[in-house]
């Protein structure tokens, strides 16, 4: 995936409604769909600038567009982890979990799921 930058909170909430769509969507959809009361033009703002960002495409059938997302969920989500854990952990996962231990974020459950993951991954 070519670097995209970082979405604003309501365009991702856009993204995640299209990506759980799994198929095209109309700006009727998003704000059925959205967590908030958006205003019809706000919804059509949103899609409009995630085309132009390049993360959605729009087709027009007859007198409504139609959106498709252009970029993978999990594509957007691996560079959006990586990208928080330089700017915000300076690289180190270590520091990731330490903050997250520290702030009572981490219950034994969620322990034991990381260590099972991180025992994958290494064997």
């Amino acid at each position: 995936m070519t670097e995209k930058k970082r979405l604003p909170d309501a365009e991702l909430e856009v993204m995640q409604i299209v990506w759980r769509a799994g198929q095209p969507v109309t700006s009727g959809y998003v704000q059925e769909h959205a967590s908030q009361s958006w205003k019809t033009t706000s919804v059509l703002t949103f899609l409009s600038r995630l085309c132009e960002k390049g993360f959605l495409s729009r087709e027009k059938c007859g007198k409504q567009n139609f959106y498709t997302p252009l970029i993978q969920e999990e594509s957007y989500l691996r560079q959006e982890s990586a990208s928080f854990l330089q700017r915000v952990h300076r690289g180190s996962f270590k520091n990731l979990v330490a903050s997250l231990a520290d702030a009572g974020a981490l219950k034994p459950d969620d322990i034991a799921e990381l260590r099972a993951f991180l025992d994958e991954k290494e064997g």
